[in-house]
């Protein structure tokens, strides 16, 4: 071999392994590209994730999952499926976007069929496979993940995430990131189906002490009931949100929850009052406060048992509040308790008329009432709503 060949030689292997390092420093620094993105978010959801965990709104903790996952990768959509109270089936429950919602159930449907989502399910471990409905007219390279949502005893959800796949080693980091992502997702989710169960499980307690109350006294009956279901008429004409409404009937069964406090004997007494029996029995609110105080999630009830027996011109009790310093739950529940005691009968006199007792509560407009909520209460009244009939 002559010279001339060994010298061609010797700069094609050089120029095949300058290529070939090339392309290991390209991959290198893409690589170390991606590492860096992944850090940044994973820094940008530390914060995040500790929040969360600690949300107890199942609506809000589906909602802000979803973005962070679409912050995270270029989705298509992102979907939660949750098991539903018999525990047989995944029921959608949001996607983002929510226009997608229709496709990402059929996509789900064709992972059921072809045996993916039941593996994930049984195994509880997240998938990644290429999809089924999404982007098969166009061609595009789609995958869907699939990621169990589950508690120490059961899976209680999946979260399904449609997205375009990349490159390999970007692909597999931000998969890891994905699968993480949704293990806190399952954590948050856990919190708040336990925290939801443990408010229940108080709220049934403080509703039995309730209900026993009106036991002592058969003449108040149902009052509890009723109130809660004048008040959200009331609220309706208020457009007061879902989650007043919710307040609206807790706060209404545990009003007069302070009443287990007072004796019997001045509970159920059919004759007038003494000044210091009338002084036990507005006690009562103060009791009842004291009974739900602490308890986090309770505490937004409290102007409704504290309150409900202050009046708008400031002759109310306990506390003798005027106006808008008292609480409008509060102005709220007391036309609504104060109708309910008018049409019932009570020890020391018969009821009243519905007609009249509508009347009354119009007539003192300003004085016991806020002029406000009794506007809301005539419409009510005057739209037919079914409850003021009702014996």
């Amino acid at each position: 071999m002559t010279r001339e060949e060994m010298s061609a030689k010797y700069i094609r292997i050089d120029s095949d392994e300058y290529e070939l390092m090339v392309k290991k420093l390209r991959f290198l620094e893409e690589s170390n590209i991606a590492l860096i993105a992944l850090q940044e978010k994973i820094e940008q959801q530390c914060q995040f994730h500790s929040e969360m965990i600690l949300t107890r709104d199942v609506h809000r903790i589906l909602e802000t999952w979803l973005l962070r996952f679409r912050q995270l990768t270029r989705t298509e959509v992102c979907s939660v499926f949750l098991v539903d109270e018999q525990g047989f089936e995944f029921v959608h429950k949001m996607s983002a976007p929510e226009a997608l919602s229709p496709a990402i159930q059929r996509e789900v449907d064709a992972q059921i069929r072809s045996g993916s989502f039941g593996w994930v399910v049984n195994n509880g471990l997240p998938a990644c496979i290429p999809t089924e409905v999404f982007g098969k007219e166009t061609g595009r390279p789609l995958s869907i993940m699939i990621a169990p949502l589950s508690n120490k005893r059961r899976t209680i959800g999946v979260v399904v995430i449609v997205f375009e796949q990349d490159k390999a080693f970007v692909r597999q980091q931000t998969l890891k990131l994905l699968y993480i992502i949704a293990d806190f997702f399952s954590l948050s989710l856990q919190n708040a189906y336990l925290f939801d169960d443990l408010k229940r499980g108080y709220f049934d307690t403080i509703r039995a002490m309730s209900n026993s109350i009106e036991a002592r006294d058969p003449y108040t009956r149902g009052h509890s009931h009723r109130v809660a279901q004048i008040s959200r008429a009331i609220a309706e004409e208020l457009d007061w949100s879902q989650e007043e409404m919710d307040l609206i009937d807790w706060g209404a069964v545990l009003h007069d929850v302070g009443k287990i406090g007072i004796p019997d004997a001045i509970l159920s007494k059919p004759g007038k009052l003494t000044d210091e029996e009338y002084r036990i029995i507005k006690s009562h609110p103060l009791i009842g406060a004291e009974i739900v105080k602490g308890v986090s999630f309770l505490e937004p009830l409290i102007p409704y048992i504290l309150e409900h027996h202050e009046r708008f011109d400031g002759k109310g009790y306990p506390k003798g509040l005027a106006g808008d310093s008292i609480s409008i739950r509060a102005r709220l529940l007391a036309v609504a308790d104060a109708f309910d005691a008018m049409t019932t009968d009570r020890p020391y006199r018969k009821c009243l008329e519905k007609e009249v007792a509508f009347k009354e509560v119009l007539a003192m407009a300003g004085t016991q009432f806020d002029p406000e909520i009794v506007k809301a209460f005539e419409r009510s009244w005057l739209a037919g709503n079914e409850i003021y009939r009702k014996d």
